[in-house]
């Protein structure tokens, strides 16, 4: 216990470089007005090879103050996504989950969306399957894919008798055919389960 606690203290230097902007040597822009933050190259390239080759890039390197811009997030979810490549723990709040997910696929973060995708998993209900499904469909994840037809197949009256499942079989016509394959597979083998054991006796006569 005692030696785990060190190497977190030990590991922890790390995030604290982050936070006091200690030696930083370029700026992460996020997509919309907010400031710019402040972090290392070192740590960027380590964690993720799209960012090692944005550092790498003329545009990078030829601009008056080094900086690299990330479009797809706001302020808070790039302090967030920072944060995780200093610290390897995700504490961002829920509503940051879907932006970070796709970042990390995005900029190559496998650690990341792993994550993420956990916590989508542990997180799944009949009231958000829907919602992850379609985020899943968008990296093309197939574990998440995976787990979130499984829930609606064991979930199938209360996610596909809700007015929202038309809208979605609307927009997603493909994922509402493998739903209903995985339903009927599903099915069967249940069928296959119930045939009693003498069904396929021969007959004595």
């Amino acid at each position: 216990m005692a030696e785990a606690a060190e190497k977190a203290a030990f590991l922890g230097g790390l995030v604290v470089t982050f936070k006091e902007q200690m030696h930083t040597d370029v700026l992460v822009k996020p997509g919309e007005d907010g400031p710019a933050i402040p972090t290392h190259k070192a740590v960027l390239a380590a964690r993720s090879k799209v960012f090692m080759n944005m550092l790498d890039s003329d545009e990078c390197k030829t601009s008056s103050e080094e900086s690299i811009t990330l479009p797809d997030l706001t302020h808070e979810q790039l302090k967030s996504l920072l944060e995780f490549l200093y610290s390897g723990n995700l504490n961002a709040p829920y509503n940051q989950y879907r932006a970070l997910y796709l970042a990390a696929d995005k900029y190559d973060i496998p650690y990341l969306q792993d994550t993420c995708r956990n916590h989508f998993i542990a997180s799944l209900s009949s009231r958000n399957v829907l919602d992850i499904l379609e985020l899943a469909s968008i990296p093309s994840d197939t574990i998440l894919k995976d787990a979130a037809i499984n829930h609606i197949v064991k979930h199938m009256e209360e996610v596909v008798v809700p007015m929202k499942y038309e809208t979605f079989v609307q927009r997603n016509p493909d994922l509402s055919v493998e739903i209903t394959r995985a339903y009927l597979r599903e099915t069967k083998a249940k069928a296959k389960d119930h045939v009693p054991n003498n069904y396929n006796r021969p007959r004595m006569f």
